[in-house]
């Protein structure tokens, strides 16, 4: 698939851009993102949300940036073109495995769905801290949830049995979201995996690819790619492997880095 051909010879940019502390401030559009990604696509370049959400978690945010394509759920969900094209889900078997774990341990459990974001339990206030910080739903608590309906990605919230839990589950990846908990996957790269999926399907140019987060799910992401950009607020690991280095978030650092990449 070739459709992204600029008159039929120059091959635009494909830009993947996380949302929470890159496109998004507080879980609101960062000050001056929507003319940003509107200069980007006036110029022909196309961008790509890449985000460690669920689907069910964007609440149309993609429709407010005008960005038409998304990774979600940290590369296991990918829209393009109006359509789903890839999604890969945790299975059942493991699923049950975790909820046992946890409530054997007392451990607080996320479970996201395409069209949920349900509690397994709510025995600290962490879960409900976790929602805060990214200005998203609380979960209600549902225990038979996933006996019902595929899980896309968990949220684990206990810092003491983290390596526990890593060694018991192999067949998942656990990266921290934020102090509060750590987004489970299936393993592999996370978003590196959806980004070089949707590269692949588009037989797109590699020197053309270029993507901006600041997260730790978004290591690998800026590793996959010819062009990582780390934003300012990112974290120190991420700043390490960047490429370039660009300026906060509410300091409008996306528009600064395309602006240092030619791209508007």
């Amino acid at each position: 698939m070739r459709d992204f051909l600029n008159n039929g010879d120059d091959v635009m940019a494909l830009v993947f851009l996380d949302l929470d502390g890159t496109t998004l401030d507080r879980g609101r559009p960062a000050f001056g993102i929507i003319e940003t990604i509107a200069e980007l696509k006036q110029k022909g370049h196309r961008p790509v949300i890449a985000t460690g959400r669920v689907p069910h978690l964007l609440y149309g945010i993609e429709k407010i940036l005008g960005i038409e394509d998304y990774i979600a759920a940290n590369g296991n969900f990918i829209k393009y073109n109006g359509e789903v094209v890839y999604q890969r889900f945790i299975s059942k078997e493991t699923v049950q495995k975790m909820v046992d774990y946890c409530d054997r341990l007392g451990i607080d459990l996320v479970l996201e769905g395409l069209y949920d974001y349900i509690a397994l339990s709510k025995k600290t206030s962490m879960v409900d801290d976790f929602s805060e910080i990214f200005n998203i739903e609380f979960p209600r608590i549902d225990r038979e949830y996933h006996l019902k309906n595929d899980v896309l990605s968990m949220v684990f919230f206990d810092d003491t049995k983290i390596e526990e839990v890593r060694k018991l589950f192999p067949e998942l990846v656990f990266n921290r979201s934020n102090r509060f908990g750590y987004d489970v996957n299936p393993q592999g790269n996370l978003k590196a995996d959806g980004i070089n999926w949707l590269v692949e399907y588009l037989d797109y140019p590699k020197e053309d690819i270029y993507a901006i987060g600041d997260g730790m799910n978004d290591i690998t992401m800026l590793k996959a790619v010819a062009h990582g950009i780390a934003m300012g607020n990112s974290y120190p690991e991420l700043k390490t492997i960047a490429h370039h280095i660009t300026d906060n978030v509410d300091q409008e650092g996306v528009r600064k880095a395309l602006k240092h990449y030619g791209l508007i």
